[in-house]
């Protein structure tokens, strides 16, 4: 694979930035006057780096420590534009555009060149390296977008395939691994998933991988519009395209389901109570039973989403953990 060299210019940038015109702007706005300025005279990037959810916490950007994703983050997550002082990296094509871009920024206020460095790129696939397929016992294997395969429901392991970049739900959260415990151990009593509805469906992963077991129908409920394309791309790449349907309310028909799953976070679960359970099959007379599968919870979340679940869908649940996150299944009928 061939290696690239590229230039950075490392700033260090405040909230608001004086330019040497003496033009005062805020942070956003000097991004957008850097790709004026230096787009077409060699700037191919600016990474304004990462937050992770505790250091957003410690420094007073969010209430909690323990944040849920799905997706895009809205605004009001954007950690890193709350933060008083960024280090911003210009990426730029050679040498002498990022000694350029260097000088143009020379006597800005609330902008500091930190420094211009070099890096040997090896190739674009080399992050890939750090998505290995993921193993969740009970239910099988979850392989990155990319490898090479079909998806597959063997008689002692699944196996699907998810881009780990398309909204929330690689396998790799507990939550999710959680829920597609709970999928396996409701097809091995024997439950049926002739139509699944998933109640904010991030990746779409545990649809797609009730499809894939065998499910005729999946509603994919996801609120953020720009996943949908991902939910869609990712059921295509596991041979299920025809049988997902994405939509960002759940269908208004009042139809029943045999298998329904919500992992979110738990006031969001509290307020959808009444609307899931009224919507899952209820295991009287000559109906079958539903399952209800709800993932997202912390131990301080449990009481509260137990208790109103179990007065809306009228059972008790099996309750199951990994790590410090809790899903409940509650079955019907």
């Amino acid at each position: 694979m061939q290696s690239t060299r590229v230039w950075a210019v490392n700033l260090v940038v405040d909230r608001s930035i004086r330019l040497p015109s003496g033009e005062s702007l805020d942070r956003e706005t000097f991004f957008e006057w850097l790709w004026n300025e230096l787009g077409e005279h060699g700037l191919t990037g600016i990474t304004e780096g990462s937050l992770e959810v505790g250091e957003a916490a410690a420094s007073g950007l969010t209430p909690s420590a323990r944040v849920l994703d799905a997706a895009l983050p809205p605004p009001d997550r954007d950690w890193v534009g709350g933060l008083p002082r960024l280090s911003v990296t210009c990426w730029c094509v050679d040498e002498a555009s990022a000694r350029a871009a260097g000088l143009r920024l020379e006597g800005s206020g609330g902008c500091r060149v930190a420094g211009i460095r070099s890096e040997i790129w090896s190739g674009d696939d080399d992050w890939k390296q750090t998505f290995p397929p993921i193993d969740v016992a009970g239910f099988g294997l979850i392989r990155p977008a990319w490898e090479p395969g079909l998806a597959e429901a063997g008689a002692d392991a699944t196996t699907i395939f998810i881009d780990p970049g398309a909204g929330f739900g690689t396998g790799l959260h507990e939550t999710t691994r959680l829920c597609l415990r709970a999928l396996a151990a409701w097809i091995r009593e024997g439950g049926g998933i002739e139509r699944v509805l998933d109640f904010g469906s991030g990746s779409g992963i545990l649809g797609i991988a009730a499809a894939v077991r065998g499910a005729a129908v999946v509603h994919s409920i996801e609120i953020d519009p720009l996943v949908h394309d991902a939910i869609r791309a990712n059921a295509d790449r596991n041979g299920v395209a025809d049988r997902i349907v994405t939509a960002r309310e759940i269908p208004a028909d009042g139809a029943s389901y045999r298998l329904v799953f919500a992992n979110i976070v738990a006031p969001v679960l509290l307020e959808a109570a009444d609307t899931l359970a009224s919507r899952l099959c209820r295991g009287t007379g000559i109906s079958s039973p539903g399952c209800l599968v709800l993932s997202g919870l912390l131990a301080e979340d449990l009481a509260d989403v137990r208790d109103r679940y179990s007065v809306a869908v009228g059972c008790d649940p099996i309750q199951t953990t990994l790590g410090d996150w809790h899903c409940l299944r509650f079955v019907t009928g």
